[in-house]
């Protein structure tokens, strides 16, 4: 057999890049070629692997002189051959492929005459191409220009504006169905502009914003007391400028693979770049995923051009001084005894000179400083117009101006000539209205003498209307006894006043009509992050075509190995060298978690600091005495967490929408007992968007009117401007739901598994159910080939093969697919190692072993309940079933198993991590009437814990909070603190415990909604003999009612323990209406007599300050 290695590269620099010639490299007499195959570390189960050789060794004969241009003459100029670059080639036998990939040349020795290479294979090949290049580099396209005289090549980029369009109103609304328009005039729907409250208006998003524009001035006159400029914002409309777009992630990675010079060909993806006619289809799943954009700044990054002249929407101005301007003159202040301070104002700053200004913007002669201020002194100033004849060049959102001058004081002193010691400027920028500084200013310590030039950066708030000026701020020094006044003069020479340009343009923090150009607007990671998190969520097994290797064969491994055919190798196997049968200890880790990261929008941080993991993660803890370390998956995205939106009634979000069909993510920050405030920086997220919005219907209930949802620009009460929706609304979820309802078994997560969707905010509902759906990121692309490692079943052989050229030759394509019978025994192959290409001998293979089925085969669905406890129902026919621990533990491990019967192992399961809840502390706006939407922050479930030490043991008193939510009259709810519904307190051994419970109830939703109760409860529970019981009535008496005559009084019971012997205080709703409940439950406890009639006390051990040590049951440790 004939062993041949063919190279390709261009012939001369000059030939077109794909312009390349084939060049039949020389081997040695015995080549001795190995090569190894692989494709999965099973390990490291997020990282994939490429074939490759050995090094081998090549002569220098001309053929491959010819090829690497005689690269051992180290004084060789301007060589196509390049060690740094990489050069297609492919190892045969006779004429069938054994490795395509590219050549490395690794070392040359001289006196050997040879050249070392190695040989890659291709699939780690896309990776190495996306080297460094950022997110945003791919909406840049590099062109090699050459230099006409010097024949120097350089690199120009030129913007890639394919999906670059402007921020306009119709161009929002139009996103949610046919597209947008692109500044190339192209309609493209694969950027959408989702509703997202990312902390901008005074109150969160509720549907208030749904109002008509009438109702909301309305509002504005008569609950805001006149107060109509901030009405758009209190009620928490919809404003363009605080939006941001999202895009298609099906159309990203094409452009990325496109920039690289990849093609696709992908049906989990939905892309397949060998159909020219319609390369991109609806997946339904992968190809309706968007990833949120402008993650680096609070709002979307729109974009002006800042040439005069230009026809393109413009902000901005730039103006200088014609001609230095006079002295101006200030009185000198002693720094040392800081008699006489005085700091003076340039009086002469004549910055007359507009380079240009089309919107007028800018004025040098104003003269009314406000209330306050000094008049009758010209000073620069910009005003932010209220309209003006082409709306499409109003600024919004910031706009940032720089001043720079050069400034040159006179050394000296007049009258006496004394020498001057420094003077401090401050240049600042103040609010005419208001005659407050923006800011404090940057203060200058300039010396004197020549001239200095100083920059000064100012970020100014584009509210309309609003007139800025500028004052340079002086105060001369000196140190010296003064006789008389003594003055100093100063000069300035040069002086710019601009907006800040970046690249030839000017960026605006949602400027309205400005062009939002994906560059400026991408998350900060690499190409090469976001495609490895896509390999990792989807477990993508990425191959390249055996006979085209820029084409990416790509399918999550689930599919692929479906796909995959048997093949029967038993009389390939050799059995005269050892097989080797092993079980996969050595590759598991003890502890397996799937996630995102965390981050600081309000549900995702509070949800980390109560439960300390991030919302969807999976972790699975595996019983492996000899495993111990943990494995973490890649991500680069935070989680996508929608709520229902609440419904807005009288001056306050009051419950759930009548009409319950609306949700979005509320991606802003609120510390504890903070108000809400816009995320400077964030994660991206992942969501579902169908492609077509839900119909929107209701009332304002204050004003009868039906629902009028409009995007508002910023300056609406001065222009008008607004665009009507038609009441759509563009429904983006962490479920691929395409109208708001209930999560059934069959939904599919954007999580990597189901978490409940209860947040108890006050202004958030859970809209979704509470019915479990196994279809996460892990089950759906993970559990198969997790299982196949660290099943019981699980093992690993090494064997040797008899394997031949064309066998070889399939692992270029179906071979790591297929799966092989050998001697009664499915198999994987992970690995071929140290196959002599060529040779006549076997070849060491590594397999794994085929396991179909998953390890918990439970076959029942759950449905979750407020009070902690599931339901189940078959999967095949719905009907309700009862199910074992392989339903409940062994799935989760933060559920809990409870066997109701020993001899069929049946019980019930109940979840430790339900509903998020959070308490409220109110915004203090000073503008507006205080409003009752404050922001949560974390509920304490523990208050006091105090050591009572007594002549007869230890007694105890502690005060802690649980909460709950009933729905209706009829539905049992377990009290629970922190989320927690089992295991609320175990009474000690021979203890008396007197409880009181204090309760509050709110109604949030139903005809009563906003009315609320106060009642008060006690009881005492006692412990003899580890059987409990109660005193008193059972159910414990009611002390005192204190409620609106609508409120229905619950029904309550505190004297109920569970079949564990832990109390577990159970609350019925007076109504068929939703009421959340928190409970103040204060216990004195202390030892009883012994029924022998001795008394058996008890001592606590404490911490240094007398405090008890208490356990997770809330009970004492004791001290021995």
């Amino acid at each position: 057999m004939d062993v041949r290695l063919v190279a390709y590269r261009r012939e001369s620099t000059s030939d077109d890049t794909f312009d390349v010639t084939q060049f039949e490299l020389d081997l040695q007499q015995a080549p001795n070629v190995v090569v190894n195959y692989n494709w999965l570390d099973l390990k490291n189960p997020d990282t994939r692997k490429s074939s490759f050789s050995q090094t081998l060794k090549l002569p220098f004969s001309n053929a491959n002189n010819d090829f690497f241009e005689n690269y051992f003459d180290v004084n060789l100029e301007s060589l196509v051959y390049n060690a740094k670059t990489k050069f297609s080639a492919i190892l045969y036998i006779d004429s069938i492929p054994q490795l395509k990939g590219f050549i490395q040349l690794k070392s040359i020795y001289m006196n050997a005459r040879l050249y070392e290479i190695a040989l890659f294979g291709d699939t780690a090949d896309f990776f190495t191409d996306l080297k460094d290049n950022r997110l945003k580099d791919a909406f840049r396209t590099a062109e090699n220009v050459t230099d006409s005289v010097t024949g120097e090549v350089s690199v120009v980029f030129t913007e890639d504006n394919q999906l670059d369009h402007l921020l306009t109103l119709p161009n929002i609304v139009a996103s949610w169905t046919t597209g947008l328009t692109t500044v190339a005039s192209t309609t493209t729907n694969d950027i959408i502009y989702p509703i997202i409250d990312y902390g901008h208006t005074t109150n969160p998003y509720s549907s208030a914003m749904f109002w008509t524009p009438g109702d909301i001035y309305q509002q504005g006159l008569t609950e805001l007391g006149g107060n109509v400029n901030d009405a758009f914002n209190y009620y928490g409309t919809v404003q363009a400028s605080d939006l941001k777009p999202a895009i298609r992630i099906q159309r990203l990675l094409h452009i990325i693979a496109q920039k690289t010079g990849y093609q696709i060909k992908s049906t989990f993806l939905g892309i397949d770049d060998t159909n020219a006619s319609t390369p991109i289809t609806d997946t339904q799943f992968f190809s309706r995923m968007f990833m949120t954009l402008s993650t680096e700044h609070s709002r979307v990054q729109t974009l002006f051009n800042t040439s005069a002249g230009s026809e393109a929407p413009f902000i901005g101005f730039q103006a200088n001084m014609s001609s230095p301007s006079p002295a101006t003159t200030f009185v000198v202040t002693d720094p040392i005894a800081q008699i006489g301070l005085v700091e003076s104002v340039f009086s002469n700053l004549d910055v007359n000179n507009e380079v240009f200004d089309p919107n007028g913007l800018y004025n040098n002669q104003l003269t009314d400083w406000g209330v306050g201020g000094i008049s009758g002194v010209d000073t620069p100033s910009i005003k932010i117009p209220v309209d003006i004849t082409d709306n499409t060049l109003l600024p919004t959102g910031t706009i940032s101006v720089k001043v720079t001058l050069t400034i040159n004081i006179q050394d000296t002193m007049s009258p006496s000539g004394d020498p001057l010691l420094y003077v401090n400027l401050r240049p600042r920028w103040y609010n005419q209205t208001t005659n407050q500084a923006v800011g404090y200013g940057q203060q200058f310590s300039v010396g004197t003498g020549s001239n200095v030039t100083l920059e000064f950066p100012q970020e100014l708030q584009a509210t309309p209307g609003t007139i800025y000026y500028f004052l340079l701020e002086c105060s001369p020094f000196a140190v010296g006894i003064f006789t008389g006044v003594q003055n100093a003069t100063a000069t300035i020479s040069a002086c710019t006043i601009e907006t800040v340009q970046t690249d030839n343009v000017s960026l605006m923090s949602g400027g309205l009509n400005g062009e939002v150009q994906m560059y400026h607007n991408m998350p900060d990671m690499t190409q090469a992050d976001f495609v490895k998190d896509l390999v990792n969520r989807f477990n993508l097994i990425i191959q390249t075509d055996p006979d085209n290797e820029k084409l990416l064969l790509i399918e999550p491994y689930q599919d692929y190995i479906n796909a995959g055919s048997t093949q029967y190798w038993t009389d390939k196997l050799d059995v005269s060298k050892e097989q080797v049968i092993r079980p996969t200890n050595e590759l598991q880790s003890k502890v397996l978690k799937f996630g995102d990261l965390e981050d600081e929008d309000i549900l995702n941080q509070r949800y980390n600091n109560i439960y300390n993991t991030v919302y969807g993660t999976y972790t699975e803890t595996r019983k492996n005495d000899f495993a111990n370390n943990e494995f973490k998956n890649f991500s680069v995205f935070a989680p996508f967490i929608a709520q229902g939106m609440g419904q807005w009634s009288g001056n306050t979000i009051n419950g759930a929408l009548t009409n319950p069909n609306v949700a979005l993510a509320y991606l802003f920050k609120a510390e504890q007992g903070e108000p809400r405030s816009p995320l400077e920086k964030m994660k991206p997220r992942l969501f579902y968007y169908s492609g077509t919005p839900i119909d929107i219907t209701g009332t304002n209930p204050n004003t009868g009117n039906d629902f009028d949802f409009n995007i508002y620009s910023s300056q609406f009460l001065q222009t008008g401007d607004a665009t009507t929706t038609n009441n759509k609304f563009p429904l983006c979820l962490q479920y691929n739901l395409d109208t708001l309802g209930s999560v059934t078994a069959d939904t599919k997560l954007l999580n990597w598994t189901w978490y409940s969707p209860n947040f108890n905010t006050g202004f958030t509902f859970n809209y979704f159910g509470m019915t479990y759906s196994e279809h996460g990121f892990y089950t759906d692309y993970w559990s198969q080939y997790i299982n196949e490692i660290y099943s019981d079943e699980a093992r690993i052989m090494e064997c040797y093969l008899n394997l031949d050229a064309v066998d070889i030759r399939s692992f270029a394509g179906t071979g790591f697919q297929d799966v092989y019978y050998i001697k009664n025994t499915l198999w994987r192959i992970i690995s071929v190692d140290n196959y002599l290409v060529g040779g006549n001998k076997s070849t060491k293979v590594t397999l794994l072993k085929v396991i179909e089925k998953l390890t918990n085969d439970c076959g029942a669905i759950p449905t979750f309940t407020n009070t902690g406890l599931m339901t189940w129902v078959d999967a095949g026919s719905g009907a309700s079933t009862t199910i074992t621990n392989t339903c409940c533990e062994e799935v989760n491990p933060d559920w809990t198993f409870v066997q109701t019967n020993a001899s069929t192992g049946v019980g019930d399961c109940y979840t430790n991590a339900g509903t998020t809840d959070f308490i409220f502390d109110n915004i203090d706006n000073s503008d507006i009437p205080p409003v009752q939407l404050p922001m949560p922050s974390l509920m304490p479930n523990l208050q006091t814990n105090y050591n009572i030490i007594t002549t007869n043991g230890n007694a105890y008193t502690t005060t802690y909070y649980m909460q709950g939510t009933t729905l209706d009259s009829s539905t049992v709810t377990n009290f629970n603190y922190n989320g927690i519904q089992s295991q609320m307190m175990s009474l000690s051994i021979l203890s008396m415990n007197y409880v009181k419970v204090s309760l509050l109830g709110s109604i949030v939703s139903g005809t009563n909604s906003g009315k609320c109760g106060y009642l008060e409860y006690d009881t005492v529970l006692i412990n003899r003999n580890n059987t409990n019981s109660q005193v008193g009535s059972a159910g414990g008496d009611l002390l005192k009612t204190n409620k609106d005559s609508a409120f229905t009084t619950p029904t309550v019971n505190i004297t109920t323990f569970d079949n564990r012997g832990f109390w577990t205080p159970t609350i019925v709703g007076g109504a068929n209406e939703t009421v959340n409940w928190v409970a103040k439950v204060s216990l004195i406890r202390q030892p009883l007599g012994d029924p022998d009639g001795t008394l058996i006390p008890t001592v606590s051990a404490i911490y240094q300050n007398a405090d008890n040590i208490m356990l997770q049951n809330l009970d004492n440790l004791l001290w021995n």
